[in-house]
């Protein structure tokens, strides 16, 4: 098939790029994080909770959570009971500013299930019993739940990474205005890691806000699925194909029925169940992020090669993000968990990782935007496999010396403040030293492109040390890396009276008119030849006429220096063939070989002023062998 460029033209990439778009990017970022960073709070202080856990449709799920075993919750002590219903029609919020209305967004307001409450925090709440009893109105006091280290930790985790999303996401809107970074920027908002339990506790007392709060809610969540089905239809040139057209011409009706249903789902407050729309709205979220992954998958086909590279990395985000996120939100939530799966609630900590999972997405995805080359995808994944597979590994021995420090610290010859202090840190030191060497070398030993470099260094380094000529060590400089790592394009700029000439037409240069570098046009590249080891290039550093463009303009710089340091000759590399740009493993094996060629430059050299002093020593026996004869 023959790959196609759609680039956009119009107003559609300056959207959002005034002083109006930017304010308001601002002022969403600001409720984004007034959502978030309260969650900090209770990373140190656990906030109070009832204990009780109800659906959509004020179906009782639990009683215990967040309590620990042992502990007795509020729900559970005044005697409620799994399978127990809140009588919505009793608590209905009407009118708004009743007491009756505080305890039912209290207990309905944000996502139903699992809430946490200021200390001090009251509920009158009103039962129907699974059995057909008589209904009754409890008063439950909120309490503290024992606080958890895990949990904590986790908690902190989700939240310092729910910031970094918005701001990884609104940072891409700044500085690329356009319909596609603007849609991804309204899926972060709403779909981050961030927990907003806090947030909810803080507004629980002012009805009126909690009400204006679900409002902005189901904004948000439907501007959230449209704005990434809008990323993928236009990644990665905010663009998008006649074929797809229709598909985003959908995307405004799909809007409005989304904000439909999420306000549906809000009316259990005013007395009516609401389970199955939530439902349906949770499955709808569901089918438009498996369109989204259909589309990307589509769409990659008929884009060039660097581009696709770029797409790789959204989708490998989205099949990471994506399902790790509903996960989590089914975890949360109080009726689908179980309804689908039954069971107890899975532990927070195991939720909150999910959440952390989740936020991959907008890594890969901030990657792939900023990044008009971008390296395998298989590199950050296989990396990211082996951290987590080796963190579990190392975590077992942590927990092992915790449980056996726990039941032997008191009967230890040395002091406690000891082991905290100094042999704490330095266990916790060793096995981070460990797992990460270990993650390193397990990268490599999994890693077939890692494998292809090594060969290339090793065959083409021999070449380099049998050249008998410069001319044989430009070769093997160029083409060595091309035919080994798969390159689009290298050239060597060799030092030739006084300039940096380059030597031969170089793989990928058979059109390029370039023969000597400039210091003014070219000083990007002179820039790398005063500089140890590779440097990057990208288009917009190095715009020249003469030098190959689009896949195979160069990507790496590369000095070659002698013992002295002094720039022998200047190597130019582009990505693979494949687009993906040079990983950082194989810009430090090319800054080998070009010790290498450094070295084997001067060993031509010597043996080639060798060669002269023996010519010039001949000639001269050859003139002074009469003088001699004469004297005789």
């Amino acid at each position: 098939m023959v790959l196609q460029k759609a680039r956009a033209e119009g107003t559609a990439h300056a959207f959002g790029g005034g002083a109006v778009g930017r304010l308001v990017l601002i002022l969403v970022i600001s409720w984004t994080m007034a959502m978030i960073a309260p969650a900090l709070y209770r990373v140190f202080v656990p906030l109070a909770s009832f204990g009780l856990s109800v659906d959509n449709d004020g179906v009782v799920t639990d009683v215990h959570a967040p309590f620990t075993a042992g502990e007795t919750s509020p729900a559970a002590a005044a005697g409620i009971v799994e399978g127990e219903r809140v009588d919505l029609q009793a608590m209905r919020c009407v009118p708004i500013d009743s007491e009756r209305c505080d305890d039912t967004l209290a207990l309905f307001g944000g996502l139903a299930g699992l809430h946490y409450f200021l200390p001090g925090s009251r509920l009158d709440v009103d039962l129907l019993p699974a059995d057909g009893n008589e209904a009754r109105t409890l008063h439950l006091d909120a309490a503290r739940p024992a606080w958890d280290g895990l949990d904590a930790f986790m908690l902190l985790a989700a939240t310092v990474v729910g910031i970094a999303v918005v701001l990884m996401a609104g940072w891409l809107v700044w500085t690329r205005p356009s319909l596609m970074t603007w849609g991804f920027f309204a899926y972060a908002v709403w779909f981050n890691p961030g927990q907003t339990y806090t947030y909810y506790a803080l507004i629980t007392p002012w009805p009126r806000a909690v009400l204006a709060q679900e409002l902005a809610e189901a904004v948000a969540q439907a501007a959230a699925y449209v704005g990434l089905l809008v990323f993928a239809l236009r990644f990665p040139h905010d663009a998008t194909e006649p074929v797809w057209q229709p598909v985003e011409r959908a995307l405004a009706p799909i809007a409005a029925i989304l904000l439909i249903l999420n306000l549906l789902s809000f009316a259990n407050g005013f007395g009516y169940p609401t389970e199955t729309v939530t439902r349906w709205t949770f499955y709808a979220g569901m089918v438009l992020d498996a369109g989204v992954l259909v589309i990307l998958l589509r769409r990659r086909r008929l884009l060039a090669a660097q581009d696709e590279q770029r797409m790789r990395w959204v989708i490998a985000g989205c099949a990471i993000g994506l399902p790790a996120f509903f996960i989590a939100e089914l975890c949360q939530s109080a009726g689908l968990f179980n309804n689908l799966w039954g069971g107890a609630d899975p532990p927070q900590a195991f939720v909150g990782l999910l959440y952390l999972l989740s936020g991959a997405l907008t890594y890969f995805v901030f990657e792939a935007v900023r990044r008009p080359r971008v390296i395998s995808v298989s590199v950050p994944l296989r990396h990211g496999t082996v951290m987590a597979a080796l963190t579990i590994v190392t975590a077992i021995p942590v927990f092992y010396i915790h449980e056996w420090l726990g039941h032997h610290m008191d009967h230890l010859p040395i002091p406690k403040a000891v082991w905290i202090l100094v042999v704490g840190p330095l266990i916790v030191l060793v096995l981070s030293q460990v797992h990460e060497r270990a993650a390193h070398l397990a990268s490599h030993v999994f890693s077939q492109r890692y494998h292809r470099a090594r060969h290339c260094l090793d065959h083409t380094g021999a070449a380099l040390r049998q050249a008998h000529s410069p001319a044989e060590i430009d070769h093997h400089l160029a083409h060595g890396p091309h035919e080994h790592m798969r390159l689009a394009s290298s050239a060597v700029f060799r030092r030739e009276s006084g300039a940096l000439r380059r030597q031969g037409s170089g793989a990928g240069w058979d059109g390029a008119s370039l023969a000597v570098l400039d210091p003014v046009a070219d000083g990007a590249v002179l820039h790398a030849a005063r500089q140890h080891g590779p440097v990057r290039l990208t288009e917009a550093d190095w715009v020249r006429p003469g030098v190959p463009g689009g896949l195979a303009h160069p990507c790496v710089a590369l000095a070659v220096r002698d013992v002295e340091g002094e720039p022998l000759a200047v190597a130019l590399y582009g990505p693979h063939r494949a687009g993906n740009d040079l990983d950082p493993d194989e810009h430090a094996m090319l800054g080998t070989l070009a010790e290498q060629a450094g070295a084997a430059y001067e060993r031509v050299e010597i043996e080639a002023l060798r060669r002269e002093i023996t010519e010039l020593r001949a000639q001269l026996a050859v003139l002074g062998a009469p003088r001699n004869s004469a004297s005789a």
